[in-house]
């Protein structure tokens, strides 16, 4: 079965004044159709620079992404249960 989604050694940094702050370090995974996934850390952890770069509003410094189809019904009524 082929990944709808796939990670492989996403980097993400930033530079702040002088410092360089890794947020995200080498991040590889895959979601195969019908998984669920979390995405849990501390505060800090990434988290959010991830779904950036999940959600195409960011790009990684290193690595790439694969998204292999569109999840989800096309029509916005459909996702709020409206016909």
């Amino acid at each position: 079965m082929n990944a709808i989604i796939e990670l492989k050694d996403i980097k993400r940094d930033f530079l702040v004044g002088n410092e360089t702050v890794h947020a995200l370090r080498g991040v590889s995974f895959a979601i195969q159709p019908g998984e669920f996934v979390t995405i849990m850390g501390t505060s800090g952890s990434g988290k959010s620079t991830l779904l950036n770069v999940l959600g195409c509003l960011d790009t990684p410094t290193a690595g790439g992404a694969l998204a292999g189809r569109v999840v989800g019904p096309a029509d916005g009524k459909r996702m709020s249960g409206r016909s």
